[in-house]
């Protein structure tokens, strides 16, 4: 995943390639877990000056977004599990885009993955 330039005051934190078993896919078999792996980034402003996690958006948001969605849902398409990563992890204050990439890791034997890749920046974040 590549961070765009950001304008003067963002900054991004990211969470590269957590791996777990969900359930998604709308073949009758997907309806078990399967590997999976997850990028997700965070476009943010500061919350305060100190040096300390209350001054900052926590980057444990990230990992905690993508294991709540998935622990007891499944999703039929990458693109509703990205839309849904993203709708959360935007309702913080501090957070002014998210971009997700989602890669099922089983599908083809002869493939390492197919993904789905998606982005939600204010204009405001960007250089």
């Amino acid at each position: 995943m590549q961070i765009p330039p950001l304008s003067d005051g963002h900054y991004a934190v990211f969470l590269e390639d957590l791996r777990v078993h969900v359930r998604l896919g709308v073949l009758p078999h997907e309806v078990r877990p399967q590997a999976f792996a997850c990028t997700v980034a965070m476009i943010c402003t500061r919350i305060g000056y100190g040096d300390g996690i209350e001054d900052v958006v926590d980057y444990n948001n990230l990992r905690d977004a993508v294991l709540e969605l998935t622990n007891d849902q499944h999703f039929g398409l990458q693109e509703t599990l990205c839309e849904a990563i993203i709708e959360r992890l935007k309702k913080h204050p501090y957070v002014h885009g998210v971009m997700v990439e989602t890669r099922k890791l089983t599908v083809y034997d002869d493939a390492a993955a197919v993904g789905c890749a998606m982005a939600s920046i204010d204009a405001s974040a960007l250089r």
